[in-house]
């Protein structure tokens, strides 16, 4: 019973001791600007000291102040993160000054700050000295930050496809009472829904929101954007809003069918064979860089075509050795706006029959018999006349 007696009245005069040695020097709460701090902030922050004792003198006050995470000092007394005051007088205050800075990724709580104060008291019989450590809490209001991606950014002209749009809070504090407002334009068009609304996303939480998009069949290949409108409350009771452009693909879409390869014409040139190809554009997109190569009888014949508009054609000529029944594989290669190639081919099966060249009579040989034929005639008539002169 004596021993707990004790341990209470030792206790008592601990704390009555304790409390005397602070009560001299009068620590206020931190003031710091901005009022509402946000991760990235740079916030400076006073603290107030007051001698409370109205009978002596307190010198070599020292304020240090060691922050945690996500705080970190900045340099603006020669100590980093110390301060000191020479002396204040009975009832006289003084203010420190430090600036911290606070991580880009701070989630949104309460952040510990030490704050250890030590100082000389000096009364008229002698000088002590005493520290204590205060600790204070700083709120950190994070920031919602957005992430918006489409599971499927290209899209046909002429055609609705249904997307999946996921946000995401990529941010480090709440937003609260969310709503996405989607706007498209002239060339593509937002069908149904074009709004959601989310009570609450936090730091690293998606959702997802269907829908439908609608390409005009005028447009042309290219990147179109459609708009997000997000408006929220942040943590901080602030209203906030932003635009996010979402960019759309548009590709013209070529169609296995599209090119159409025709035998357009076959020729028997006695030594030759010639054969006319043809190939149309079928479609409603270019059709590029096209190159046709034709074999037969394990022989290419090539040939570069180039660019096809939409109902454009173009009609090749090739030259070939081989006569009776011939089989002619035609293959074409193309591309589309964006590089992709693509191949076609078309067998055909023609006969040609192989004629007999005619032996010709060379011309200056039917010139000099008939010149030597002229000459005898000549001959002969004046052999005649000259026999009738004769008579006479």
């Amino acid at each position: 019973m004596f021993k707990k007696i004790f341990k209470k009245i030792a206790l008592s005069m601990i704390l009555l001791v304790a409390i005397s040695s602070v009560s001299a020097l009068q620590v206020d709460e931190l003031q710091y600007q901005p009022n509402v701090i946000h991760p990235g902030d740079d916030v400076d922050v006073w603290i107030k000291v007051t001698n409370d004792n109205y009978d002596d003198e307190v010198k070599d006050i020292v304020v240090e102040i060691s922050p945690h995470y996500p705080f970190e000092l900045r340099q603006v007394n020669p100590i980093k993160g110390k301060a000191t005051i020479s002396h204040l007088n009975p009832g006289e205050a003084d203010t420190v000054h430090f600036k911290l800075h606070v991580d880009e990724n701070a989630p949104s709580r309460d952040y510990r700050i030490d704050v250890k104060v030590s100082y000389d008291e000096v009364d008229d019989e002698d000088t002590h000295h005493y520290e204590f450590t205060k600790i204070y809490y700083i709120h950190v209001y994070g920031i919602a930050s957005f992430e918006l991606k489409i599971n499927d950014t290209s899209i046909n002209p002429g055609t609705t496809k249904n997307i999946m749009l996921m946000i995401k809070n990529v941010g480090t504090g709440n937003a609260k009472y969310l709503n996405i407002y989607l706007t498209g334009n002239e060339k593509i068009n937002i069908l149904g829904g074009s709004s959601a609304f989310i009570r609450c996303l936090s730091p690293d939480d998606e959702y997802m929101i269907p829908l439908n998009v609608y390409a005009v069949p005028e447009v042309e290949n290219g990147i179109y954007s459609i708009n997000a409108k997000l408006t929220w409350i942040g943590e901080d009771g602030n209203n906030y809003d932003l635009t996010i452009p979402l960019n759309l693909k548009v590709v013209k879409k070529i169609y296995e069918n599209q090119p159409y390869i025709y035998l357009d014409d076959v020729k028997n040139k006695r030594d030759y064979v010639e054969i006319t190809i043809g190939i149309a554009n079928r479609g409603s997109s270019k059709i590029k860089h096209c190159v046709m190569t034709l074999n037969v009888n394990e022989n290419n014949y090539t040939r570069y075509i180039g660019d096809l508009d939409e109902d454009d054609y173009d009609t090749l000529i090739f030259e070939i050795d081989d006569f009776g029944n011939i089989s002619i594989k035609a293959a074409v290669t193309y591309f589309d706006d964006y590089h992709n190639q693509y191949n076609i081919t078309k067998t055909f099966n023609v006969y040609v029959e192989k004629t007999e060249t005619q032996k010709t009579v060379n011309p200056i040989y039917l010139i000099v018999g008939a010149f030597f034929i002229i000459i005898i005639v000549l001959y002969i008539r004046k052999r005649k006349r000259y026999k009738e002169l004769e008579e006479i």
